[in-house]
């Protein structure tokens, strides 16, 4: 919508197996127009992903029939409801992340932002 900046964050927790330690732990997940961040609760690990393209698509994109054999960590699939950056209204917003990259498409307007994986923090501790 136009060149508008919007400055819109969502955190929430999830709880999800970590991509480091391997154990059931609750994910804080922080998501911000430019970045996104997973932080395990358990062994304090953090990837970090930067916006890699962001788009409003045409067709809503495959985000649940890429298979996940051979991939060694999974992939995390989820519904976050939270304002979208883009038409401003409150929608569920489906989502992707794994060691490689996330994905989050709001379902009302097909707003679209693909991040990578940009670096890894492992400095917090219990």
């Amino acid at each position: 919508m136009g060149n508008r900046q919007v400055s819109l964050g969502w955190e929430f927790d999830r709880e999800e197996l970590c991509f480091n330690c391997r154990f059931e732990a609750i994910q804080r997940i922080k998501i911000s127009p430019e970045e996104m961040i997973s932080q395990c609760t358990d062994c304090g690990a953090e990837p970090h992903y930067r916006l890699d393209h962001a788009c409003v698509n045409r067709v809503k994109p495959d985000m649940g029939k890429e298979s996940d054999a051979g991939r060694e960590f999974g992939r995390w699939r989820f519904v976050h409801r939270a304002k979208c950056p883009n038409c401003g209204k409150v929608a569920d917003n489906e989502m992707i992340m794994d060691v490689d990259m996330g994905v989050a498409v709001c379902n009302n307007c097909l707003y679209t932002r693909q991040y990578k994986f940009d670096m890894y923090n492992k400095c917090w501790r219990r």
